[in-house]
């Protein structure tokens, strides 16, 4: 429950009002139109690269979902994963972004939907990166939970270093078992995307300052959103209503109109976003033979596949150019787990890791 967190004020870099602010429910749904389908409706394994075979789904999906992961250095990797009977919050690091610590930090509150996090600069500092975590709350709305370094942390080595903030509300009200996503293209700036309760595509964002009321940017939506940011653009990714995958671009002036790309989601799943500094914007899915796929704006060649068993919608980050590292929910004929995946694209190709199932998450 956050309800009890509510009018507490947060001791950490930044200072933020919280104002209840909920998402309008009178617009009327607004359908996506196809624009330019840049692939084929359907996904298919085109390069089964990370193993010779699928293993067998067993069960319903994984009622956790997803979990979120940023790097807030560059090297190392932060997860933060919605655990347990109530269905609090837990965050797991890793400091060279391939081992993980055995200990896990619980961050309290009682989610409703997958979590988003993302690490970025305050205004005006380029020394100490923040860690910012968005969730769904058991009201509906979006709650914010800020992780920032003492004044002597240098590089990431121990949650211990860190000052964790409480649960601050954002208000809004999201469609049922959706989660946020969040990106940031520059120092103080952080977007918040949701689906509202009527389906349409909601946007917050700070401004260093303060936060903004929630704009609609329409759309009928039938998942989470998936968003990321690279200089002043942002891309935003999720599915219509048949499924299919559609795109919305801000080019630093003004927002495009809906764009289909292609390819359709396992139901109950949502694209996840990545960048490559500037010169990618990506996107990951769970399509509906369970198996990962991965595609990008601009991509002439169609969707990637990369065999797997998952359950759930992926998370990605690129923690540097050309390095993306991918976490999902999977089941194999034997037993559930939450696994990570990588991808080089330095590489000669760029090749595709093993699953490695993290255990104890």
């Amino acid at each position: 429950m956050f309800a009890h967190e509510n009018g507490r004020q947060r001791n950490t870099v930044i200072y933020m009002k919280h104002n209840r602010i909920f998402l309008s429910v009178a617009m009327a749904a607004i359908m996506l139109v196809s624009l330019c389908a840049v692939s084929a409706s359907t996904l298919s394994v085109s390069a089964a690269q990370s193993s010779s075979s699928t293993p067998t789904v067993v069960g319903a999906p994984v009622g956790a979902g997803a979990p979120s992961v940023c790097s807030i250095n560059g090297t190392g990797l932060d997860l933060f994963i919605r655990v347990g009977a109530d269905n609090s919050l837990v965050w797991k690091e890793s400091p060279d972004g391939t081992s993980w610590t055995s200990s896990q930090t619980s961050l309290g509150g009682t989610l409703t939907a997958p979590p988003a996090a993302n690490a970025t600069f305050a205004s005006g500092s380029a020394t100490y990166a923040s860690i910012y975590v968005f969730v769904r709350g058991n009201d509906g709305s979006v709650y914010e939970k800020v992780i920032s370094p003492n004044a002597t942390q240098i590089t990431q080595t121990n949650n211990s270093t860190y000052k964790i903030a409480a649960w601050v509300s954002l208000g809004g009200q999201l469609a049922k078992n959706t989660g946020p996503s969040v990106c940031s293209w520059g120092p103080g700036r952080l977007d918040v995307f949701v689906e509202g309760t009527n389906g349409a595509l909601y946007h917050k964002w700070w401004n260093g300052t303060s936060w903004s009321g929630w704009q609609s940017l329409g759309g009928k939506l039938t998942s989470a959103p998936g968003a990321t940011a690279t200089g002043n653009q942002i891309g935003v990714f999720v599915a219509g209503t048949n499924g299919t995958i559609y795109y919305k671009h801000w080019n630093g002036a003004a927002w495009s109109g809906w764009v289909n790309v292609g390819g359709t989601v396992l139901s109950g799943t949502s694209p996840a976003a990545y960048n490559w500094g500037t010169s990618q914007i990506g996107w990951l899915v769970t399509g509906t033979d369970s198996n990962l796929y991965r595609n990008w704006v601009g991509s002439s060649s169609g969707y990637e596949g990369i065999a797997g068993a998952l359950t759930s919608s992926p998370s990605a980050t690129a923690k540097h150019n050309g390095v993306i590292d991918v976490f999902a929910r999977g089941s194999t004929s034997t037993f559930a787990a939450l696994y990570q995946i990588s991808y080089n694209y330095p590489a000669t190709p760029g090749t595709w890791g093993q699953w490695t199932a993290l255990g104890g998450v």
